[in-house]
């Protein structure tokens, strides 16, 4: 399988999938209004990573910022299918990342870990400020 790697804009993440490493990130903002036009491909190419695995460890990071609901049912539809691959014996560990003072990212990350019974791992960072020269 080819990897993945889109570029993100001011609505949509930075999606990087590298499957012969088994490492999956969406990072940024997703606030997009037709959230099945950028996820609904990338679901389709997650259920083909499925049937035949090349790898037995998977770790799928979200580090997202900013994002509606719209795209917090398309991160629940990402971790049913990282079920998917539990049940093929792949050893699969979510990194559900927040900046510290956002409680809001870091709950809903609990709650979507509640969904399922995948391991999380919650990482709290601070963000950088950027200076102006």
């Amino acid at each position: 399988m080819q990897n993945i790697e889109i570029e993100p804009t001011y609505k949509s993440p930075r999606v990087v999938f590298a499957p012969a490493e088994g490492k999956f990130k969406i990072e940024g903002k997703s606030i997009l209004v037709n959230v099945d036009e950028f996820y609904q491909p990338l679901l389709d190419w997650m259920d083909t990573f499925i049937e035949n695995p090349p790898t037995t460890e998977v770790e799928f990071t979200f580090d997202v910022e900013y994002y509606n609901l719209a795209s917090t049912k398309r991160f629940l539809f990402f971790l049913f299918k990282l079920n998917e691959l539990r049940k093929k014996n792949v050893q699969v560990k979510v990194n559900w990342m927040y900046i510290d003072q956002d409680k809001y990212v870091k709950e809903t990350g609990e709650d979507l870990a509640q969904m399922l019974d995948i391991p999380f791992n919650f990482v709290g960072y601070k963000k950088l400020h950027k200076k102006n020269i």
